[in-house]
């Protein structure tokens, strides 16, 4: 009898001395509890990046950050692509007419300056600190839909956060949604402000589609994001470009009529651009810059 209560007396001391011992392993490995919105941050905030073009300041938003699937791009290596728009790089862009005397008539050429895109970083998850910078490269523009793409120089870092788009034939988004503007208004480090998804069928001067929210925008949010948030994805997703706000008198903005250029709207830029791996679609081979050269000589 006494030789039990001594052999349980031991092992239950045993037990006792390894729960003490797993007792702070097992709260070192425990979740660090936060009060910040760790998913609205990371999904909305960090992609949304600064576009310098040196004249002037603007947003944009990384949406493609990887190796590109079809095997000709292999030595072009990462693509980091940067949508925000046309209106915030136009400066970049110039377009001359000089005649050419082989051809007989006036040519018209393109120059891209690059632009300064900048990557900000941050502590404690919201605190802005500094920014990373990179050279950003037009791609392709779109006046009338008032986008443009821009390709980081940088060809071998992936960046981590990228956007996420409201998907193709779901459905939505809907009239009543909370909408969340993000983007470097008046040239601060980005920033969020809180609406509702006012209109989905405005349009603009030339007849094109456009998104009406309450979340307020003003100068510098141009080129930046307009999300909205799945419940059945659980994930915060991008539905529109913030484009331009409601004006009266002398051009007082009315910065609560923001209206964005919509999910549609960049699709069908980026397929009409030969980007549409960046929605899904399947990768296109390089093209030979001979081939440009030769229609160019055939016009």
């Amino acid at each position: 009898m006494r030789i039990h209560k001594k052999i349980c007396h031991s092992v239950c001391s045993l037990l006792a001395m390894m729960a003490l011992v797993a007792l702070p392993q097992s709260s070192i490995a425990a979740e660090v509890v936060t009060e910040a919105p760790v998913k609205m941050i990371t999904e909305m905030l960090y992609p949304t990046v600064m576009v310098d073009t040196g004249k002037g300041v603007g947003s944009g938003t990384v949406i493609f950050s990887a190796a590109r699937a079809h095997e000709s791009w292999k030595d072009e290596k990462i693509w980091s692509l940067v949508l925000t728009n046309h209106h915030v790089v136009r400066d970049a862009i110039s377009i001359s007419e000089d005649f050419d005397p082989k051809k007989g008539k006036s040519i018209q050429s393109e120059t891209r300056r690059p632009v300064h895109v900048r990557i900000w970083d941050y502590n404690d998850y919201s605190t802005a600190v500094g920014t990373t910078g990179r050279v950003g490269r037009i791609l392709a523009w779109d006046k009338n839909r008032d986008l443009a793409l821009l390709r980081l120089d940088d060809k071998e870092r992936v960046l981590k956060n990228i956007a996420t788009f409201w998907p193709e034939d779901v459905g939505g988004p809907y009239l009543f949604q909370q909408t969340w503007a993000v983007g470097s208004g008046m040239g601060n480090p980005p920033y969020p402000t809180e609406g509702l998804l006012s209109g989905i069928a405005g349009k603009d001067q030339q007849g094109r589609p456009l998104y009406l929210s309450s979340a307020p925008i003003i100068f510098g949010n141009s080129g930046g994001s307009l999300w909205a948030h799945s419940a059945k994805r659980d994930k915060y997703e991008m539905i529109g470009v913030p484009s331009m706000v409601g004006a009266y008198g002398w051009g007082v903005a009315i910065t609560h009529i923001a209206w964005s250029r919509p999910i549609s709207e960049i699709r069908a830029f980026l397929r009409e651009n030969e980007y549409g791996f960046v929605v899904g679609d399947e990768d296109t081979a390089k093209k030979d810059p001979k081939d440009d050269d030769k229609k160019d000589d055939d016009d």
